[in-house]
């Protein structure tokens, strides 16, 4: 009697193509991957936590949170906000420490994409 579970199947589609999820991580522990370089990059063109939340469809509050514990885990701020006048005009600007923490993330993820690109 033949096995039948030992028998070759024929799949429809064998293509198998790279791909990868990049993090950054501090102590063996998440801290920066893509949805916080998306806030901050949102938050460098928009120029408020407010707009750049907004703009990628979060609430305020979330995104403020992803910060908030970036900052814990790393000890250093990376967004700065400041109040406006009397009539608003408030804002906030992604730290230098935030602004490498974004060219590094973005520096190694391309590196990764021409990579996979090249394969």
């Amino acid at each position: 009697m033949e096995n039948d579970t030992m028998a070759p199947r024929k799949a429809k589609n064998t293509t198998l193509t790279p791909n990868f999820k990049l993090w950054l991580e501090k102590d063996h522990e998440y801290v920066f991957g893509p949805g916080a370089y998306d806030i901050l990059k949102a938050i460098h063109e928009e120029g408020t936590i407010t707009k750049g939340a907004q703009k990628l469809g979060m609430s305020y509050r979330y995104a403020w949170g992803v910060i908030k514990k970036i900052e814990r885990k790393v000890g250093v701020e990376i967004v700065r906000t400041f109040k406006g006048g009397s009539a608003g005009g408030g804002g906030a600007e992604i730290t230098e420490y935030g602004l490498e923490m974004m060219q590094t993330y973005a520096r190694i993820s391309e590196a990764f994409k021409k990579a996979i690109d090249g394969v």
